[in-house]
């Protein structure tokens, strides 16, 4: 077994990526009191690597300059596969201009060559490592499992986020689904999203059958819902209501704005019902 408990917690796994041996050696004696580590010699080896791992690895040390296949090629391989594109790295050079280009490709960090001191090493793999798994916590707890959208509490935060940056008018959609089951959540909370259509949009699961979505404002909101009413109407007996608040005070209260909705989509009756 390759993973074993070290002070009651289990080694990370650290893929070393380095064409000079003596670097790959060094880097087996910094790091192999803390973490797991698997050294190979080139890009391509690399890789295999990645995708032959049985548990991924929690950070990618690398070289850029190689034989094969290239740091940077490296990646951009890693950055374009979903399964890949998570796993933080940290670039190994001595030439400034790559540390940039690398960083805007996606690096996390990077260490300057020659590696003269441990400690720096040990403390920017533990930081990066983190800061890393933090982010994998934090999104597989801001969404709704059933349905993928953000849970209400990470969708009025993200809001907050977006506001100062806003430059446009936005509208807060609130949707009811009455007649509608767990197994339908799924396709209404899909069909739903197709509502926020732009980067500046959210959408979230309230409670267990409303749906908000704070998005840039349209005109006319009756054909996306009413074709949502089609599709979820295949599946049995579902009635939706919906209220619209367009072009909401962006300084007003952001429950202000779903209340209102809210209140209107109420007195709906299969229509989309605005605020006026």
């Amino acid at each position: 077994m390759n993973h074993f408990l070290q002070y009651g917690r289990l080694k990370r796994r650290v893929l070393a990526v380095d064409d000079e041996k003596i670097n790959r050696e060094l880097l087996q004696a910094i790091l192999s009191m803390n973490y797991d580590v698997t050294s190979v010699t080139n890009g391509k080896e690399a890789m295999e690597a990645l995708y032959a791992a049985e548990e991924p690895y929690s950070l990618i040390l690398l070289d850029l300059l190689m034989p094969q296949m290239s740091g940077f090629q490296v990646i951009e391989a890693c950055k374009a596969d979903e399964k890949l594109r998570n796993i933080p790295i940290i670039v190994m050079t001595s030439e400034k201009s790559a540390e940039v280009r690398s960083i805007r490709m996606g690096a996390s960090d990077f260490i300057t060559k020659p590696y003269r001191m441990p400690e720096v090493i040990l403390a920017r793999c533990e930081r990066i490592i983190e800061l890393s798994e933090e982010k994998r916590l934090i999104r597989s707890i801001e969404k709704d499992r059933a349905t993928g959208l953000y849970i209400k509490v990470f969708f009025d935060a993200y809001i907050k986020r977006l506001l100062p940056s806003l430059n446009c008018s936005m509208d807060a959609v609130v949707l009811k689904l009455s007649g509608a089951d767990e197994g339908m959540l799924s396709e209404a909370a899909r069909l739903f999203s197709d509502i926020v259509f732009n980067d500046d949009g959210l959408a979230c699961r309230a409670d267990d059958f409303t749906f908000y979505a704070f998005c840039r404002h349209q005109d006319d909101y009756d054909k996306l819902i009413g074709h949502m009413q089609g599709e979820l109407s295949r599946s049995g007996n579902v009635r939706i209501k919906a209220g619209v608040f367009k072009n909401v005070d962006l300084k007003a209260p952001v429950d202000s704005w779903f209340k209102a909705a809210e209140a209107a989509c109420g007195t709906a009756n299969g229509a989309v019902v605005y605020v006026r």
